[in-house]
């Protein structure tokens, strides 16, 4: 199997949840030649997904370096500095790919998710505002698009829509009632 054959290989087994193989896949591919922004960033997000977060930073970083506009990369590192619980960075990260793309509703979104972590609710409740705005046409399309957030976005849309927590999903009551505040701020 050819780089090119390898890496979409990869891509293919990253869609079925097959992590670790879509890793070594791309790995694969790179080492056969398939250097690209592309390779790196997916196998960055097989990285996240199999929870091996400074293995994804340094792939998202490469891709940055091979092309420094690439706001997909600069949204996922920051997702792998969340799984790191590096809020701060992630913040830079979720910032350079807004600033890159500045319709980019999920990266507000994941924004206002580290700044919940961080405690500054203000700034928090904002950026929520923000990416449901920027994806109120298209909210289904956002939470299938992007589900590596999907959690996330269930329990603050049940939250926001006056559902509660499902009873499926991990949010604490204090959790709960600080997305009530935030949205009603």
């Amino acid at each position: 199997m050819d780089a090119k054959e390898l890496l979409q290989l990869g891509q293919r087994l990253l869609v079925d949840g097959k992590f670790r193989e879509s890793i070594d896949a791309f790995t694969r591919s790179i080492e056969g030649g398939e250097e690209t922004e592309i390779a790196y960033m997916s196998r960055g997000v097989a990285l996240v997904k199999d929870r091996q977060a400074d293995r994804a930073i340094e792939d998202f970083t490469k891709s940055i370096s091979l092309n420094k506009k690439n706001s997909r990369a600069h949204y996922f590192r920051g997702i792998a500095c969340m799984v790191k619980e590096d809020y701060q960075g992630a913040v830079s990260d979720f910032d350079a790919a807004i600033i890159l793309t500045p319709d980019y509703g999920v990266a507000f979104f994941a924004r206002g998710t580290a700044y919940a972590q961080i405690g500054d609710e203000e700034k928090a409740a904002k950026n929520i505002r923000t990416a449901i705005t920027l994806m109120e046409s298209n909210m289904q399309g956002f939470a299938d698009s992007h589900g590596i957030l999907r959690n996330q976005f269930d329990r603050a849309l049940a939250v926001m829509m006056g559902d509660g927590v499902p009873s499926t999903m991990t949010l604490t009551h204090e959790e709960a009632a600080k997305i009530k505040k935030w949205i009603q701020a």
